[in-house]
């Protein structure tokens, strides 16, 4: 009775995780579909239906190239490329050398320096808005890369820093002190010997922050006009929906998320080991 019991359990939990895997391909089955047909064939054929398949990977070329054309994702391509790049690296070496301070450092009250970086997190992001659009034009950095990257590296550092510090509390303090003995700096017991036992919380903290400024639309939105990152052009290709054609748009959507999921499947080994939060692994 006990192993008719476990056979049960196994089949429901095993088909509950077939439905769920059918549920997260059923988008990428519907994007697949569609950029497989041109625009006229979209609109004759059914949803489902496969137009021949010598003219398939031409077809979906054709809706990439369209996509890339109509909506301007070179530019705004490149653009987000940077901003995701500095929104990840840029945050997680706050964090870390804020991490490292607060946890193995002398620093007085360093969970109120904490709690006040970490607050960032509690208020909406839209309160930003008004203060940064104030700051980057007075400063000459409204619609400029530069202005675009600092914005990130602040937005992402406070839970950056919640990642970062949770991981430094599982360096051992008796391997800093050994290595203060042994005649080593503050700065390079930093990066000799704290940056490399933390490398994984690194890549969980820029695998993050890299997803989400790639996601991001709001900031990109106001504080930019020339230098929009690309899911701003997307989000203009879907607001043309009636002169856009739906493969186009599917196509455009692809192009944008591509680089999310090539940085994921890129780090995963470390992202893995990163979020087991233990040092040294």
């Amino acid at each position: 009775m006990q192993l008719e019991g476990n056979v049960l359990s196994r089949i429901i939990l095993y088909s509950l995780l077939l439905l769920l895997v059918l549920l997260w391909l059923f988008p990428l089955a519907a994007i697949f579909f569609a950029i497989t047909k041109t625009p006229a064939q979209f609109d004759q054929l059914f949803f489902w239906a496969i137009p021949n398949l010598p003219s398939i990977a031409g077809n979906a070329l054709g809706n990439f190239v369209d996509a890339w054309n109509q909506a301007g994702l070179g530019s705004n391509f490149a653009n987000s490329l940077i901003y995701a790049t500095a929104g990840g690296v840029g945050s997680a070496f706050v964090a870390s050398m804020a991490g490292y301070a607060l946890v193995h450092l002398k620093v007085n009250n360093p969970q109120s320096w904490f709690m006040s970086i970490f607050s960032g997190n509690l208020f909406p992001f839209q309160m930003f808005l008004i203060p940064l659009y104030i700051a980057t034009s007075r400063l000459g950095l409204y619609d400029t890369r530069l202005g675009m990257a600092l914005v990130y590296i602040g937005i992402c550092t406070p839970f950056a820093l919640l990642v970062y510090r949770n991981y430094a509390l599982t360096v051992p303090q008796e391997v800093i002190e050994a290595a203060r003995i042994d005649g080593c700096s503050d700065l390079e017991i930093y990066w000799k010997i704290f940056m490399p036992l933390t490398k994984a919380a690194f890549v969980v903290v820029f695998i993050f922050q890299f997803r989400w400024t790639w996601n991001d639309i709001l900031f990109g939105m106001v504080l930019t006009q020339d230098v929009r990152p690309v899911m701003t052009a997307l989000s203009k290709l879907s607001g043309l929906r009636a002169g856009v054609p739906t493969p186009v748009i599917a196509a455009g959507a692809i192009v944008a998320s591509a680089p999310t999921v090539i940085v994921l499947l890129g780090l995963q080994r470390y992202f893995v080991k990163g979020l087991s939060l233990q040092a040294g692994q």
